[in-house]
């Protein structure tokens, strides 16, 4: 039996971000954590090393490109 994977959902957008989590959970992904900007994605993936990174590139503050280089 195998484990569900886990994932994190980037976006600067919040309405986007819950609308992609939903869906996440309705497959069996384990969301274990949102983010809203570059920053937090990078915070977030090396706290919680999820197995997927749902990533926004365009955001306003820090961008997706930023959180790209630094994973």
């Amino acid at each position: 039996m195998s484990k569900n994977p886990t994932a994190i959902v980037i976006d600067d957008d919040k309405e986007t971000v819950g609308i992609f989590s939903e869906y996440l959970e309705m497959i069996d992904v384990n969301l274990i954590c949102q983010g809203y900007n570059g920053k937090m994605a990078v915070e977030l993936y090396q706290k919680q090393k999820p197995d997927v990174v749902f990533l926004d590139l365009m955001m306003s503050d820090c961008d997706g490109f930023y959180a790209l280089e630094n994973i």
